[in-house]
């Protein structure tokens, strides 16, 4: 997920990551209205954003969504917590902040008409089934939008050995059930894939 269990981490280090993922830097490379433009998402829509952390992309989710509804969804307590803070101070009702498993999602299956994933495949330690458990959310027509790391050198991001190619990831999507529809590059480091479910 966007953010490993981390009882055992002190708090500070989960407050510099959390400090990281909303850093004004971070923001200029990965604009996130910009990356929700290429999204094929509608204003009516309800939306997993499925390893949320703080909510680096629910706040902009949750204001394109002026008729529809977001689930952030974190495996990590202190991301989810940071998560509904953020989400208070914007006042914003249409946002639903939850902790998960792995593999398993307090949600209905095929409840969700897409499901947004930023940077949380490559943490997995099975993506097939990752994806697939993402998959049985996602009502028959419904999409799933992918950010991750291009496998090279990068200053900051996961290791090289965790990163997942573009080709890989179509091969996961896949194995998992989706269509892949295409991926576009972002800004030289990450780029963005879009599945379809049906």
């Amino acid at each position: 997920m966007a953010s490993q269990p981390d009882s055992e981490i002190p708090t500070n280090t989960v407050q510099d990551r959390i400090n990281r993922y909303l850093s004004p830097e971070r923001a200029q490379k990965l604009d996130p209205f910009v990356v929700l433009s290429f999204c094929p998402v509608n204003v009516n829509d309800t939306v997993g954003d499925i390893g949320c952390g703080p909510g680096y992309f629910t706040l902009p989710l949750a204001k394109f969504l002026v008729n529809g509804k977001v689930y952030a969804l974190d495996l990590d307590e202190q991301m989810v917590a940071a998560c509904r803070e953020r989400i208070a101070q914007a006042r914003l009702g249409n946002v639903e902040v939850l902790e998960c498993g792995e593999f398993d999602f307090p949600l209905d299956n095929s409840s969700l008409d897409g499901v947004f994933l930023a940077f949380v495949v490559h943490h997995s330690a099975d993506r097939t089934r990752f994806l697939q458990a993402v998959r049985g959310l996602i009502n028959p027509k419904g999409w799933c939008s992918v950010l991750e790391w291009y496998p090279k050198e990068t200053e900051g991001g996961p290791p090289l050995a965790s990163r997942i190619a573009p080709e890989e990831l179509e091969k996961l999507g896949r194995e998992a059930g989706f269509r892949p529809r295409g991926w576009r590059d972002l800004n030289g480091d990450h780029y963005m894939m879009t599945l379809r479910n049906g």
